[in-house]
């Protein structure tokens, strides 16, 4: 049997698991008011949790939960070893900066003149400890809904009962979850109801990103990269323009 590389090794769910565990903990802390004012800001994890009222089960902490057992179900069912390989988390953690390069690629190239109008679209609104739930979340949650279940239920519906090639199914899947993705920021549509088409465009193509980096790297990956941006955007970029 050849062993496997970190590629390999990214993708599966004990390392998964563990990489994001402390953004988990952090967001979940931050609901119990630990780390924050207890508010759930975030629309991804209230949609979650109203998915699984829809089942007669009531609790804000439940799509954390949801996920960790996957998770731990996926992990059991692999029958793969229990044991760590903490620098696979290092790169993991490496692998995500470098990959949130494309999404400041294109809000570069969809604000030629950096007027910093699309980042201050996306970033204006909350406080500073707000903003940082909200990029945690968004990381977790955001990924969780349109990725984890978005693209495996489309594909599951369009391959395993229409009799869909996978390799097509998973493109489709993809393109329906980046509409959905940006249909769901409502900061695409401005106060007059009109869309903001560079918004919009900004959303579909990152998640379009997005649902190829799941596919390709794994649920670990896109959440590293997708809170790595959200950080930037939400968090840092505001505090260094003074709008924090």
């Amino acid at each position: 049997m050849m062993r496997e590389g970190y590629f390999e090794r990214s993708m599966r769910p004990l390392h998964v698991l563990v990489f994001i565990a402390p953004f988990l903990l952090f967001y979940e802390l931050g609901l119990l008011g630990i780390l924050g004012d207890g508010a759930d800001s975030l629309e991804a994890h209230r949609m979650l949790v109203r998915f699984f009222n829809l089942f007669g089960v009531v609790g804000l902490h439940l799509p954390s939960i949801a996920l960790v057992l996957y998770l731990l179900i996926q992990h059991i069912l692999s029958r793969d070893s229990w044991k760590l390989q903490p620098s696979v988390l290092v790169r993991m953690a490496a692998e995500s900066a470098f990959l949130t390069g494309p999404l400041i690629i294109l809000v570069m190239v969809l604000d030629p003149g950096r007027s910093g109008a699309l980042v201050q679209s996306i970033s204006i609104g909350p406080t500073n400890g707000e903003r940082l739930m909200l990029a945690f979340g968004a990381g977790l949650y955001e990924e969780m809904l349109f990725r984890l279940l978005l693209i495996t239920l489309v594909h599951f519906l369009l391959s395993d009962t229409l009799g869909v090639k996978s390799a097509k199914a998973s493109m489709i899947a993809v393109v329906i979850s980046a509409i959905a993705f940006a249909w769901h920021h409502d900061q695409i549509f401005r106060l007059d109801g009109s869309l903001n088409l560079t918004l919009g465009v900004f959303y579909v193509l990152a998640g379009l990103y997005f649902g190829i980096l799941y596919l390709k790297r794994g649920f670990g990956i896109v959440v590293g990269v997708h809170l790595i941006y959200d950080l930037l955007v939400l968090v840092v970029i505001p505090a260094f323009s003074g709008r924090g």
